[in-house]
């Protein structure tokens, strides 16, 4: 997990983006063209990056799964044309959510990170179909969490379909 983190913060660098969230204490350090960059991963809010909270998304996890896989689904059809498929993604995203929050993970990293995987894992499934990958469907994801959640987002952002 942290090596993912890592891979995420050294890609933010290299697109001088200004998002970030984590759940763990640990120290990162991240260099990029000779620049380096260490930050505290779940570091206290004097001196930390601000976490993310879901409280504000409620207790019915299926419903916001079925939201979000639904927007997703929406927002693929938008960028791409409609296709069944993207309904497919979606419903597993959607899964994902839901056995994420279930299992009482409320971190928009790590719930981006076990979509993310979820879909390579079963990538086979969506390949010859899909024109996105398993990262451009885990950042929606986060997109779609930080801005329900009514955390500020970055002009980076994916704009979310309702």
């Amino acid at each position: 997990m942290v090596h993912r983190l890592s891979l995420f913060l050294a890609a933010l660098m290299a697109t001088q983006t200004q998002c970030f969230t984590a759940t763990k204490s640990t120290p990162i350090t991240a260099t990029y063209r000779h620049k380096s960059l260490t930050t505290r991963l779940h570091a206290e809010a004097t001196n930390g990056v601000q976490l993310i909270s879901l409280e504000s998304l409620g207790g019915d996890h299926e419903a916001v799964g079925d939201n979000m896989g639904k927007a997703m689904a929406a927002w693929l059809d938008v960028e791409w044309m409609p296709q069944e498929i993207h309904v497919q993604m979606g419903i597993r995203v959607k899964n994902t959510y839901v056995q994420c929050r279930t299992d009482g993970k409320d971190d928009v990293a790590e719930i981006m990170t076990q979509v993310t995987d979820d879909l390579y894992e079963n990538w086979a499934e969506y390949n010859a179909d899909a024109f996105v990958n398993a990262w451009d469907c885990g950042n929606y994801v986060a997109d779609y969490l930080i801005a329900k959640s009514g955390s500020e987002t970055c002009g980076c952002s994916t704009k979310i379909e309702d």
